[in-house]
């Protein structure tokens, strides 16, 4: 979206005429300009000297006939506004200075959005862009850094001689994204249809005039009909739509579309010591079998302050895999985690950038230096960054609780957005630690599917937060939080041989003995399925019980909640 005041002012002589000398002659100034945003927008059709108001353009004059034009600014919305506007809408609550940005259009007052706000956003959400590629146009987003902070953005333009018109031209056709500001600046991304336009675009040998597609010409080709402007433009030949036409079709489609947001997946310094201590070992290993990647050889090798919780968390992100190895446990890199120790160390935000840009979301400022800083991004998106984004999408994540993430799922409300900064408090006030650990503890519960957190700081639970949260309400929440991780992928994967085998265990239960800490005989059916030794068998068990997912001859509430959470 990119709407100036000059747009409406040509809308509205455009209720008096449709010659485009007429209304140029009263508005000179950038006319041609603004006529071609007006058609990008899709609120103004161009023929030949006419121009002419679509459906939509007839919407925008409709819901904004009551403004004063002379107390608005130059830009009224832009894709900055626009991300304002939406996470107004949602979360009801923006930082005062993006507030008093929608004030100023009339987009927003001290209840929220106003009329004109919410009528804007419908027409937003309903309105869908032309492609519209000059070679202009094409060159810049060639040559033009795909991810960065807004700065960056402006020194390639000024830097190669372009004008703004190109900045606002690929955020009409939603192909760029500026976030709103925030403490460390402004930060842009481009978008996938943009990734699309491009590898259109590069199919044809030489670009030398611009390529259209509106909804009519989109619904022809869709149709597999035909007409001479589309031939010469190469959509279209004898034998139907050409192979570039299927591709602007692909990228008229992508155009402001979003997609749901990968999990950020991150990877600290204690973990990559970790995965360094086991690739060590491992290399010994081949020579002497003797020595096997114990958590007490590990201990050997590593200093960490709590190398059973890494070893928990690397396995729920598959970085690891734990086997029973000589009657021991052991843990052994996966393919992931021998790459991750190449590429190194990766924080939630860093990868927000990526997985918000990936999706057709911007990413604010400060997650995107972080991503500089870190080396996943540079121009775009780093072979390092590339990584982390398959492994975010590619790997099935196992539960891994901390008394953080219990204590952040306990005073997260359901159903309405929280404030980041008073979910700290919450959390600080119920179980301690520091404003530093506890926002990073955020962050981390995000990269565990359990919050999402927004560019306006508002968190919120997720489907899969909502349930384990329900699940630990339902098991001895107090218990939880006293204990530095109370879920971990081994008592997962122990309560979910529980509950595959429910017959089984249920058989087990009713038979005569007391059952404490565990019986035998579920220790024997775990083992059948599970690589584990007896002891791990034997203190996963008792830990389910003690905190509740597990009763003495039942599988608690809380327990079947907490697994099928996760199927």
């Amino acid at each position: 979206m990119y709407l100036k005041k000059r747009h409406l002012e040509i809308l509205r002589e455009m209720k008096k005429t449709e010659s485009q000398a007429e209304i140029e002659a009263k508005l000179p100034e950038e006319f041609q300009i603004r006529a071609i945003e007006l058609y990008i927008l899709g609120f103004a059709e161009l023929d030949g000297g006419k121009i002419k108001l679509t459906d939509a353009g007839r919407n925008l004059l409709e819901i904004s006939d009551s403004l004063n034009l002379d107390e608005l600014p130059e830009v009224i919305a832009d894709t900055e506004i626009m991300k304002m506007l939406e996470l107004l809408e949602e979360t009801g609550k923006v930082p005062e200075s993006w507030l008093e940005k929608l004030k100023e259009r009339k987009l927003a007052d001290e209840n929220g959005l106003t009329e004109f706000g919410k009528a804007l956003l419908v027409l937003y959400r309903e309105t869908h862009p032309v492609v519209y590629l000059t070679p202009e146009i094409v060159s810049f987003l060639r040559g033009m850094p795909k991810i960065g902070t807004l700065d960056e953005l402006v020194t390639y333009k000024n830097s190669k001689l372009y004008g703004d018109n190109i900045v606002n031209a690929l955020q009409a056709m939603r192909l760029l994204l500026i976030s709103p500001p925030t403490e460390k600046g402004r930060a842009f991304a481009t978008t996938p249809a943009a990734k699309l336009a491009l590898k259109a675009v590069g199919m044809i040998p030489v670009f030398a005039r611009a390529i259209v597609l509106r909804k009519e010409d989109f619904e022809a080709l869709k149709a597999g009909r035909s007409n001479a402007e589309l031939e010469s433009m190469g959509l279209t030949d004898e034998k139907g739509t050409t192979e570039f036409g299927k591709a602007v079709m692909e990228t008229y489609e992508a155009m402001g579309r979003v997609e749901e947001k990968v999990l950020p997946i991150y990877l600290l310094d204690d973990g990559l010591a970790v995965l360094k201590a086991i690739k060590e070992i491992e290399e010994k290993y081949e020579t002497n079998p003797d020595i096997l990647p114990t958590e007490k050889e590990i201990a050997r090798r590593v200093k960490v302050e709590d190398l059973g919780a890494i070893l928990h968390l690397l396995e729920s992100k598959e970085l690891v895999e734990r086997k029973l190895v000589k009657n021991k446990d052991t843990y052994w890199l996966t393919e992931w985690g021998k790459e991750a120790i190449t590429f190194g160390t990766v924080s939630p935000d860093a990868m927000k950038a990526v997985t918000y840009a990936e999706s057709g979301d911007v990413p604010i400022a400060e997650w995107v230096i972080r991503a500089q800083e870190e080396g996943v991004v540079k121009a775009g998106v780093t072979d390092k960054g590339r990584f982390y984004l398959k492994l975010s999408r590619s790997i099935k994540r196992k539960p891994f609780l901390t008394r953080y993430d219990a204590a952040i799922l306990a005073k997260t409300p359901r159903k309405k957005y929280i404030h980041r900064d008073e979910l700290v408090e919450l959390v600080k006030d119920y179980v301690g630690g520091d404003e530093k650990e506890i926002i990073r503890a955020i962050g981390e519960a995000e990269a565990k599917g359990f919050v999402v957190e927004l560019q306006n700081g508002m968190v919120k639970l997720t489907e899969l937060g909502d349930k384990v949260k329900t699940a630990l309400e339902n098991a001895k929440l107090q218990e939880i939080v006293k204990v530095k991780f109370s879920v971990t992928p081994t008592l997962y994967n122990v309560l979910k041989v529980i509950y595959d085998n429910i017959e089984t265990f249920n058989r087990i239960w009713k038979e005569k003995g007391e059952v404490k800490g565990y019986k035998m005989e579920e220790v024997d059916v775990i083992r059948k399925h599970l690589s584990l030794s007896d002891d791990e068998i034997k203190k996963a068990l008792t830990m389910l019980r003690q905190l509740g997912f597990l009763g003495s001859k039942s599988l608690t509430e809380a327990g079947k909640v907490l697994v099928e959470a996760y199927l």
